[in-house]
């Protein structure tokens, strides 16, 4: 009778600890002082007689006395009845046991309770308080995870570290062949990966026990879901459109592409994979409750670039030339890092470097400059006509103006400025630019200056220096007010945009 009682109260702790009491005194009252002395428990029993000390079981719903069984034979015959009826098809080979907040005390008293174990059976049927044998998962982090079969659960930890592996080129099983064996994987994966080594961060202890119904893992597939999300899952979708490929998926659902190969590794084999066009893609973020290290390395081929451009100054190639001595390239390394992911997601503080190997060195640009002078020579490189110059009407400011008009802020009839080095060329009056001058030079650019207050100081075939006085601001011809129309040409006759060429 002592077997059966201790079997019965194994099963009715649930995943909570059972508590069997063993009272220092006997439960004792005296029946003749109070004849309505009764348990106090949810289910209310009365203490009918007194009589000769027994063991009786008590079942608590947490804290609070549910009430006191009267029957053991009862009690066990109940809950073989709620195994058969509920639970015997999807929990084969099992017992059934109470609930996880029910739990049994077993002490000696005097006293029998009134029978009411019928109604205290129905109040833990009504109220689904049952467990089943199972097994608890408790994990060093806190997790826990209840399973039927714990060979089932201990297959998908096993599987679900090929979900880390390379694939991309590589069969992740014959990787993980090797790593549990202690061998070096020595192949790259297409995406110049290769792993190293994987462990679990988080250890295990595993208790056979009452476990609660509603939260056991029943297969190898519920197994695999919970590794990956725990048990709070529900599950996000994405319909493939035309177009679509892996990555993109990955990215428009805000996951990396090894998440995505890993919820749906029944589908997807490797990232290169071609997608089928109104075909459903799992798109859930992993959220495993456990952390699964996998250490890689990964080759990257990676820039090196040259310093800036070197300038030199040749002084017998005339100012304004250039070329380029040496030609600006472009050096690469081959580097070699070791990477650490966590559930697939790169740990960055944990990079390091292992090796740096120059395939192509880099190789800085040289210009050469020239700076010799030639008086008559411009150098290309030309300044406003005036000083304070502000601009009245720029380029394309009415059709047919391709021009700039400057002013000088602070002197209205300002002296003109020659915009570099040439040859005056030409001079005159127009009805339209008033007097007006042209200066050649002589590198194939002209400047043109018009609407000045008088004719050009200089006569044709004089050499003047850039900034040199050539005439005055004026507004001869057709202007509004003091101005100097400004064009840059090429050639004689050519306007050109000139802000590319204004440089001070």
């Amino acid at each position: 009778m002592l077997k059966k009682i201790a079997l019965l109260s194994a099963l009715a702790a649930g995943a909570a600890v059972i508590t069997f009491l063993t009272p220092k005194n006997n439960i004792e009252f005296d029946l003749t002082a109070n004849q309505e002395l009764n348990t106090g428990g949810i289910i209310s029993q009365k203490y009918i007689e007194e009589g000769k000390e027994k063991e009786v079981m008590s079942i608590y719903y947490k804290e609070d006395l549910l009430g006191i069984v009267h029957d053991m034979d009862k009690y066990q015959a109940f809950l073989d009845r709620i195994y058969n009826e509920k639970y015997a098809e999807s929990f084969p080979d099992t017992q059934v046991g109470l609930g996880e907040d029910i739990h049994v005390s077993v002490s000696l008293s005097n006293l029998e309770a009134e029978d009411k174990d019928e109604e205290i059976f129905a109040y833990l049927e009504d109220n689904n308080y049952f467990s089943i044998m199972g097994y608890k998962i408790e994990f060093s982090n806190g997790s826990i995870a209840y399973v039927q079969n714990s060979d089932d659960f201990m297959k998908a930890r096993e599987d679900f570290v090929l979900n880390f592996l390379e694939s991309n080129g590589i069969d992740p099983s014959e990787t993980k062949k090797k790593l549990d064996n202690r061998q070096s994987v020595s192949t790259y994966s297409k995406d110049n990966l290769l792993d190293v080594s994987y462990q679990y961060l988080d250890s295990a202890k595993i208790s056979h026990e009452l476990v609660p119904i509603d939260l056991v893992l029943k297969n190898y597939d519920e197994c695999i879901t919970w590794l990956s999300f725990g048990y709070d899952y529900e599950p996000k979708y994405y319909t493939i459109e035309e177009g679509d490929m892996i990555q993109g998926v990955a990215s428009k659902a805000g996951v990396s592409v090894m998440n995505l190969l890993s919820v749906n590794s029944d589908k997807l084999k490797s990232e290169n994979q071609l997608l089928q066009v109104g075909e459903e893609l799992n798109v859930s973020e992993i959220d495993s409750p456990i952390s699964l290290e996998v250490v890689k390395q990964r080759v990257a081929v990676e820039p090196d670039y040259p310093s800036d451009t070197k300038y030199e100054y040749d002084p017998t190639l005339r100012e304004g030339q250039r070329y380029v001595k040496q030609s600006y390239k472009v050096g690469s390394y081959r580097v070699q890092y070791k990477e650490t992911y966590v559930n697939g997601e790169l740990v960055t503080d944990k990079t390091v470097e292992i090796s740096r190997l120059q395939l192509e060195y880099p190789q800085q640009e040289i210009v050469v400059i020239g700076t010799m002078v030639i008086p008559n020579v411009g150098s290309g490189n030309f300044r406003l006509p005036t000083d304070n110059a502000t601009i009245s009407c720029g380029w394309g400011c009415y059709y047919g103006h391709k021009a700039l008009d400057v002013q000088n802020r602070y002197n209205r009839y300002g002296p003109v400025k020659a915009a570099d080095r040439g040859t005056i060329y030409k001079t005159g009056y127009g009805p339209v630019t008033g007097y007006y001058v042209i200066i050649n030079h002589n590198n194939g650019f002209y400047t043109y200056y018009g609407h000045m207050n008088r004719p050009c100081y200089f006569n044709v075939g004089t050499t003047v220096s850039k900034g040199e006085v050539i005439g005055q601001i004026g507004m001869t011809g057709r202007a509004t007010g003091p101005h100097i129309h400004f064009e840059i040409r090429r050639g004689p006759s050519t306007s050109l945009y000139p802000w590319p060429y204004i440089g001070g």
